[in-house]
């Protein structure tokens, strides 16, 4: 792994360089995907920290798509990284209705297994990866997610 003090920290970076807006659709999610990599990578993190961070983005963007925007692609969603503080920050903004991923309780896995059910294991699974989740609502229309792994 690259020493990080030979690396450009992503906050000296120019801001525009940091975010990306997508239409709201699950075939952008790649794009993000690609996006979060490129920027751990300029900081020197490793495979694996990246891997955590790219499944809890990509599954709070799948939320959005399918429960806020109802695959609606006319809709966006803005993702911004920052390092800072010794942490690597994912900011996720969209408009619709806002949703705490920290409400959701994680599920009894015992259970979860005996009746075999699928799906929702996505936010638990965030929660595991990242070491903060702050959900605000910034506006009437407008929500905001953070992601936080401390490095």
């Amino acid at each position: 792994m690259p020493s990080r003090s030979l690396i450009l920290p992503i906050s000296e970076m120019k801001d525009d360089n940091n975010k990306i807006l997508i239409k709201s659709s699950t075939k952008n999610l790649a794009e993000v995907r690609n996006f979060i990599e490129e920027k751990a990578l300029l900081i020197g993190l490793d495979s694996q920290v990246i891997n955590q961070i790219i499944l809890s983005v990509d599954e709070a963007c799948t939320n959005i798509i399918k429960y806020t925007h109802n695959y609606n692609d006319t809709n966006t969603i803005e993702v911004k990284v920052s390092d800072t503080d010794n942490q690597f920050q994912v900011e996720i903004k969209y408009k619709g209705e806002g949703f705490d991923p920290n409400k959701v309780k994680t599920p009894d896995m015992v259970e979860y297994f005996k009746n075999y059910k699928v799906g929702g294991l996505g936010i638990p699974m965030m929660k595991k990866f990242m070491n903060k989740i702050e959900y605000n609502h910034i506006k009437p229309d407008l929500n905001q997610l953070i992601l936080t792994k401390s490095l």
